[in-house]
């Protein structure tokens, strides 16, 4: 996969040599860090679909033998049938929110003399480079297997591939000097402070765990649900200003460098998961705002629903009806 993923960019995209491509410096240059731990985190993240997906086909066989005394449609088991790949999301959702929110935290409380390595010897950026996005662009690939191409979501696929093409060339400092216009720390930067919009996605996947295990209204729900719309809200915020304040400014830089390729896909990839999150954010407030506090019961899918599958634009618009 990761073959035929650098060497498709570099033809399809690349205009310049070999040594002025930053997606191929990485790959050459990378000296296989990222790619055995991205073979690592994709053989874990088949292991949690290959999970779900037998839970999936043990709870639906449960239900076909006795019908009249099915398992209880809330619980666990019967939540990862209705959604295989839930686990995996919610790991790379949690982990890298965690990782990326520690880096920045941990940068910032330095005070006036922030360093990218901590008194201890640890270089935040390498950490990001060498396990950061290895755990995620593993995740989003074999998404695109699991969940994408199985359930058509153009969406969904669209922003997967984005995020692997815009943030693999940050993964080896041979390409983020390039894809940075000589300024590596920023770029990476830039990649870090993007992925802290995943709390967004590790909330919603706690509020997906409510609307399908909770009997009735709680406070709790609403909390939760508000913050998972503003913080939708706040990616729109955030790549705009990323776009606005952060990368427009450096054109100049990247003109000087002729790397105005990446410059051309970082505008574009900012703006477009932007958008895509102002689509998102759109779908979770059309049901209007009194929803976002109050909970309804969710009505119990039929079986062929339920086997039909998973879908994202569900999950963000809430899904919730009112059981009858």
């Amino acid at each position: 996969i990761v073959y035929i993923y650098v060497v498709a960019s570099s033809v399809v995209i690349n205009t310049a040599t070999m040594s002025n491509n930053p997606w191929a410096e990485c790959f050459v240059k990378g000296e296989w860090i990222f790619e055995t731990r991205f073979l690592i985190y994709s053989l874990g993240y088949c292991l949690l679909a290959y999970i779900g997906n037998t839970c999936q086909k043990s709870y639906f066989a449960e239900i076909k033998k006795d019908p009249k005394n099915a398992p209880d449609h809330r619980s666990f088991k019967a939540m990862i049938a209705s959604r295989p790949t839930v686990i995996a999301a919610t790991v790379h959702s949690v982990a890298t929110s965690i990782i990326s929110c520690g880096i920045l935290i941990t940068y910032y409380m330095q005070g006036t003399n922030k360093s990218w390595t901590t008194p201890g010897g640890i270089n935040l950026l390498e950490v990001w480079q060498t396990v950061g996005l290895p755990i995620s662009i593993s995740y989003f690939l074999t998404d695109c297997y699991f969940y994408c191409l199985p359930r058509k979501d153009g969406l969904i696929f669209v922003h997967h591939i984005i995020m692997c093409l815009c943030h693999y060339p940050v993964v080896h400092n041979s390409g983020a000097v390039l894809s940075g216009a000589g300024n590596i720390e920023w770029v990476i930067w830039l990649s870090i402070i993007g992925y802290t919009s995943e709390v967004s996605t590790a909330v919603m996947n706690y509020r997906w765990y409510l609307i399908n295990t909770l009997e009735e209204n709680w406070i709790g729900f609403g909390i939760t649900n508000t913050f998972v719309a503003a913080s939708w809200a706040g990616r729109v915020v955030m790549f705009t200003y990323l776009l606005i304040m952060q990368i427009f400014p450096r054109r100049a830089e990247y003109v000087e460098q002729n790397q105005m390729l990446s410059y051309r896909v970082m505008v574009f990839g900012h703006a477009a998961i932007g958008m895509l999150s102002l689509h998102w954010c759109v779908v979770m407030l059309k049901p209007g705002f009194k929803n976002l506090f109050v909970f309804k019961k969710k009505k119990v899918k039929p079986i062929e629903e339920m086997t039909a599958g998973f879908s994202f634009a569900e999950e963000v618009s809430g899904g919730n009806k009112k059981e009858e």
